[in-house]
């Protein structure tokens, strides 16, 4: 799986995946999960950074957001994950690295693949069998994006509408909480493309990160098989270890 300190390229949405040092529980409790999520919403309101979608496990974060400045998504990052460790260091007494470390990336292309990104990012504890409905788990982005949490956002909902073609958000989370039961009946398998992949999108989209992706080795593109979307394609660089979260 790519670093994101070599693979981000602004212009971009990015899949951004951080998990806890040696696979340690570390966000095991809710009160890490709560520091973690307004930590995150503190650094992307003071850099700038549009956050899509978001999922706090465990043991490991994901962000989904659009890159413009790689500065601001590193700094909205750090501080997140600074904040959360330096938390419970001093609240448990802990020693050594809380953070795996750097944080990796997988390049999402706009509309319907990232809608699957979302979706798929929403339904990582349903995938875990800790919860039955994405609802249940509070610390993911699917109560903001389907209108439930009125406070304390997070989402970009501006950006997000211009990004997946809706025109009113009251429509884009109706259609949302209508996709994630839809998933929930068709089933919820893992998909490696969304933590393992350089980039996942259409041919001609992971095409064009070969290209534009700097301290690449051998890359490979290969089909996804998607029920959602069939014209999904995702690059993998065949030489790097899989960056795996399991769910």
């Amino acid at each position: 799986m790519p670093r994101a300190t070599r693979y981000i390229v602004e212009g971009y949405l990015y899949h951004l995946t951080h998990r806890c040092a040696n696979r340690e529980f570390f966000l095991r409790f809710s009160k890490e999960r709560d520091a973690y999520r307004e930590w995150l919403r503190i650094g992307a309101n003071r850099y700038g950074v549009s956050v899509l979608g978001y999922a706090i496990t465990g043991n490991h974060t994901h962000v989904v957001c659009e890159v413009r400045d790689r500065i601001a998504v590193a700094n909205m990052m750090k501080l997140a994950a600074g904040s959360v460790a330096q938390e419970l260091n001093l609240r448990k007494g802990h020693e050594g690295s809380v953070w795996e470390h750097p944080y990796h990336c997988t390049r999402i292309q706009d509309g319907i693949h990232l809608l699957n990104c979302l979706r798929y990012v929403d339904l990582n504890m349903v995938r875990a069998g800790k919860v039955n409905h994405p609802a249940d788990w509070r610390w993911c982005s699917y109560d903001e994006l389907t209108a439930r949490r009125k406070r304390y956002r997070i989402i970009d909902e501006d950006r997000l509408l211009s990004l997946t073609g809706y025109s009113s958000f009251p429509d884009f989370a109706a259609f949302y909480r209508k996709s994630i039961e839809d998933r929930l009946v068709a089933g919820t398998t893992r998909e490696p493309c969304w933590t393992d992949a350089v980039a996942v999108g259409s041919a001609e989209f992971v095409d064009a990160a070969k290209e534009t992706t700097a301290y690449r080795r051998h890359m490979q593109s290969y089909e996804v098989e998607h029920d959602a979307c069939p014209n999904t394609w995702a690059v993998y660089e065949t030489e790097a270890a899989a960056y795996k979260t399991d769910i």
